[in-house]
């Protein structure tokens, strides 16, 4: 540990701009996360020793920290202001907790420019990549629905859009066609299976933008990257906790929360799975991730809403394929990899699940059929 490491490679002049109380203990880094550099942090105070999560936001991916820590900052207290007028006790675990630093604020520039924020860490709950039982994704999709609908009202400014055209996947798309156009790591040829499956699907990218500009598909604060692993799940008790990775949380579309939980929580294999005769759509977590939305939201989702749920799935899938694509070709510049070629293979994970999710479209509709007449 050198002078300016508080350890595990963390800064300590970082540390110390936080207000937390008690003497820092240690800190390792945390979690898989594909974007932002976190770590875990203890502190001691007393016999108490509490944990809290410190994280160094990607500048290339998040140009404006400040308008996100704002966003979190405004959602977590409309959420907070929520929970407690339910009555509930352990609000404090169902919710981000962001730390002020010592000059006010949530956030903290370093010497070099760096943005930094930290969370308290939440005890005897955990992530999980992929749902191990129909219950837990139904929980998990319960928990991001529950995040919605508990923003419904929402009535603060309008968030800022720090990723903006995040779903437009028209934008995705065109950007895809000139990253391929330059092909600048000649890495086009050994992808080009992949390549012309994505641009034979280019209609399904605006299926739900067109629906939005008709006036069909209302705005809403949506979490916009709703994986399986952004909810805490209790340890003891199983219940869908607290949902996490609030960076890109700012207006959207419900169908785009919707969509990206059929791409993680229904799918049977890793999101980098390289045999791909293992991936597939499971349609009984599909059936439970509805199950679970549709019990959060209730009334709030519109008939359009509903009428497009399994389209919803094969659109993001299609746009995260996409964008993995767009990355490798370009020089795997946005999304961390761990080893040569890791964007191709989260590429052709998607595309195959997208194959899927096209092939049983009757079996699916079929089980959001179901879940309709069980509450009917």
């Amino acid at each position: 540990m050198t002078a300016t490491t508080a350890g595990g490679g963390l800064p300590a002049e970082v540390v110390a701009a936080f207000a937390i109380d008690g003497r820092f203990v240690a800190a390792e880094r945390h979690g898989n996360g594909h974007i932002n550099d976190t770590w875990a942090a203890s502190f001691e105070g007393g016999r108490v020793r509490v944990r809290y999560l410190v994280q160094r936001l990607n500048a290339h991916v998040f140009p404006d920290p400040e308008a996100l820590v704002a966003n979190i900052a405004r959602v977590t207290a409309h959420v907070r202001r929520r929970l407690e007028a339910a009555g509930l006790r352990d609000v404090e675990r169902r919710v981000l907790t962001l730390v002020p630093t010592r000059a006010g604020g949530h956030l903290h520039r370093d010497e070099r420019g760096e943005a930094w924020r930290a969370y308290v860490f939440i005890e005897g709950a955990r992530s999980h990549d992929r749902a191990a039982t129909i219950e837990q994704a139904r929980e998990v999709a319960r928990a991001f629905g529950s995040f919605q609908s508990l923003l419904l009202d929402y009535d603060g400014p309008r968030l800022n859009e720090t990723l903006p055209g995040f779903h437009d996947t028209r934008r995705r798309l065109a950007t895809f066609r000139d990253v391929l156009a330059r092909d600048a790591h000649g890495r086009a040829a050994a992808a080009r299976a992949d390549i012309d499956f994505a641009l034979a699907h280019a209609e399904l990218a605006g299926c739900l933008l067109d629906l939005h500009v008709s006036g069909e598909l209302p705005e809403r604060v949506t979490h916009n990257d709703t994986k399986i692993n952004n909810v805490l799940i209790d340890d003891a008790t199983g219940e869908g906790l607290c949902v996490i990775d609030l960076d890109t949380v700012m207006p959207g579309l419900s169908l785009y929360d919707f969509g990206d939980l059929v791409r993680t929580a229904a799918l049977t294999a890793a999101e980098d799975e390289t045999d791909l005769t293992r991936v597939e759509v499971d349609v009984g977590l599909f059936a439970a991730v509805a199950r679970g939305w549709s019990e959060a939201l209730g009334d709030a989702l519109l008939p359009v809403e509903r009428a497009h749920l399994l389209t919803a799935g094969q659109l993001i899938t299609f746009e995260t394929g996409l964008r993995f694509l767009t990355d490798h070709l370009d020089g795997d510049r946005y999304f961390r990899i761990r080893r040569r070629g890791h964007n191709l293979d989260r590429c052709r994970t998607q595309f195959a699940l997208l194959r899927s999710l096209e092939q049983r479209a009757d079996e699916l509709r079929a089980a959001l059929a179901a879940r309709r007449d069980e509450v009917s």
